[in-house]
């Protein structure tokens, strides 16, 4: 009985990545809502697994310690601290950390379910089998929500395409902001370029997941991101750079026991491998550019919105800026989750015409929502999963190595984004995000040796 529960407990998560991703990418208070409830009677499911089973498993989760202390933080943030501590300047009026205890309990809430998900994600990628249908789930997703981009583009002619927000000339795909629907391409395309350059596909089947890759490609270049741009290509290096060494390293001689002098030297020359890199992303930007046309050039050209300030405030820049000085007002601490909305206003010299809920940078963003302190355990996940990602990285099951290889590239390419974006903080991204770092963590159960594997 316990297994049923766990193969129930793994295919309803898979079933909430697809889900969350469908309405808006769940951003709507309501689907939020029924998201967590959903983690949280999934949770509840896991607990019975867990009495059927007498164990709980909890070394498994020790390396998301950080994350979950950054949950327990972020439910502090709306605590009532005891009076003696009111003179301190971290504190509120109310003795709260946060200014807006409801806003960071709702985040808090939020937060709480993402982390329970990719807890339990990470429970239950217990078998080879197991990790080939995650990264196949992240793939269909991928490619699904292309179609319906491409298809919304080529015959949308009236407000409400299927979904009654999706406007004429507004967003991308199901998504109500173009660069939220390139942050699920970007990440879908990674694991698809991971699978076939390390060498997780077999050869029969390359042609399928490029063809797959080329939909996903396609659909990334019309949402005409260009913070997006610049995080594939940061991907795109990086996938090349590791693939090519890779590549030559288990070849260096050939059947017959000659020693093969080229590939050794791709492995050891750097020049070369850089070359080849550079000869590569030319021939990507030059296809980026000629398949996103005029709208995609004129997006690129448009400097000024990085470079010079506007009479209203509504530059990125000039947020960034705001936003670095809401930091140094509230440094250690913070002004809570959820609550930069009310916070940022003081620090702006704007009109008025718009109103910004994030920093469009998710570092500032976490910065001024959590100061030094969410900063520093954010910090030690980040050395938690790069460290995991080394080893990963050297498995010697060539699937797993090749999962790893894309999900690492996709955590990068959203790192660079995140520098123009807030993207993170839409709940389907961040699934899919926390996915990719299922993949990167899951431990040896999902690896066996490569004559064994099959139906990659």
């Amino acid at each position: 009985m316990g297994n049923v529960f766990n193969t129930a407990v793994f295919a309803l998560l898979l079933g909430i990545i697809v889900l969350t991703a469908i309405p808006y990418g769940t951003v709507e208070p309501w689907w939020e809502a029924v998201f967590e409830c959903a983690i949280f009677a999934v949770t509840a499911i896991w607990i019975v697994e867990v009495l059927l089973r007498g164990s709980w498993e909890a070394r498994r989760l020790f390396v998301l310690l950080p994350l979950i202390l950054i949950t327990g933080y972020v439910f502090a943030q709306t605590l009532e601290w005891p009076s003696f501590l009111a003179g301190n300047r971290w504190l509120t009026a109310q003795h709260t950390l946060t200014i807006d205890r409801y806003q960071t309990l709702l985040t808090a809430r939020k937060t709480l379910a993402l982390t329970l998900f990719v807890g339990l994600l990470l429970l239950h990628t217990s078998t080879p089998k197991r990790l080939v249908w995650l990264v196949r789930v992240l793939i269909g997703l991928g490619l699904g929500s292309a179609l319906f981009g491409i298809t919304r583009q080529l015959i949308q002619s009236t407000d409400g395409f299927v979904l009654p927000y999706l406007f004429v000339g507004a967003g991308y795909g199901q998504f109500i902001y173009h660069n939220a629907f390139s942050y699920l391409m970007e990440m879908c395309f990674a694991v698809i370029a991971g699978l076939v350059l390390g060498g997780g596909v077999r050869r029969d089947r390359v042609l399928i997941y490029l063809a797959i890759a080329l939909f996903v490609w396609t659909a990334f270049v019309f949402s005409n991101s260009k913070g997006g741009i610049l995080g594939f290509i940061c991907q795109s290096v990086f996938l090349l750079f590791v693939s090519l060494t890779w590549y030559a390293a288990p070849r260096s001689s050939s059947g017959d026991g000659r020693q093969n002098t080229w590939l050794p030297f791709i492995r050891t020359s750097l020049l070369l491998r850089v070359s080849v890199i550079i000869l590569i992303l030319g021939v990507l930007t030059a296809s980026v550019l000629w398949m996103g046309g005029k709208k995609l050039a004129d997006r690129l050209n448009e400097q000024q919105e990085f470079q010079q300030d506007t009479p209203d405030g509504t530059r990125r820049v000039e947020l960034w800026r705001a936003s670095w000085k809401l930091i140094k007002q509230h440094p250690v601490t913070g002004v809570g989750f959820g609550a930069y909305f009310l916070a940022i206003p003081e620090h702006q010299m704007v009109s008025g015409r718009l109103k910004f809920d994030q920093a469009h940078n998710d570092y500032l963003d976490l910065a001024a929502s959590g100061g030094i302190v969410a900063v520093g355990l954010t910090g030690w996940f980040l050395v938690v999963v790069i460290g995991r990602a080394i080893s990963s990285l050297r498995s010697v099951d060539a699937y797993r190595r090749a999962a790893c290889l894309g999900a690492v590239a996709g955590m990068l390419d959203i790192g660079v984004h995140s520098v123009f974006d807030f993207c993170l903080q839409i709940t389907s991204i961040a699934v899919v995000f926390g996915a990719l770092v299922v993949i990167v963590l899951a431990d040896r159960r999902v690896e066996i040796v490569p004559k064994e594997r099959e139906g990659k």
